[in-house]
């Protein structure tokens, strides 16, 4: 249960209470025209696209949590968590997702890029936040 549930519901967390919260705190310090919390419909499902971004979140945390060996009984990656999720999450956005929505990288990407990085990589560090909080000390890896 520990190896894909709880890093499932963990990156679904974080994504909510990590990437969302960042964009939406950026946004209020008028850093960033962007706000958190997009309910625009995610074309073709129609769903909100904090919630779609909030599913996609949790299938990337279940690969972090395998690829960073996550367990209670090992130290908390804590800076690979963080720089997992601003370049993986980041370059999946700009360089898959994007295009399949026939949006294409052009022109000047790095405000784009670094607002990217910083709330994805917000996203890793609260995913494994939950993690870390949600693990039971007496399971194996």
């Amino acid at each position: 249960m520990q190896k894909i549930i709880l890093p499932f519901v963990s990156g679904f967390l974080a994504s909510l209470f990590f990437r969302e919260a960042t964009l939406a705190l950026l946004h209020a310090a008028q850093v960033i025209d962007a706000a958190g919390f997009s309910t625009d419909p995610f074309q073709p499902l129609g769903l909100p696209e904090f919630l779609v971004n909030a599913i996609w979140s949790a299938f990337w945390a279940v690969l972090m949590a395998w690829l960073l060996r996550v367990s209670p009984s090992r130290p908390a990656p804590w800076v690979q968590a963080f720089v997992f999720g601003g370049l993986v999450l980041t370059a999946a956005t700009v360089f898959v997702v994007d295009p399949l929505r026939g949006i294409w990288p052009s022109g000047n990407m790095l405000p784009r890029l670094a607002m990217g990085f910083g709330s994805n990589a917000m996203w890793g560090w609260g995913a494994l936040v939950f993690m870390r909080a949600f693990m039971n000390e007496t399971d194996e890896d």
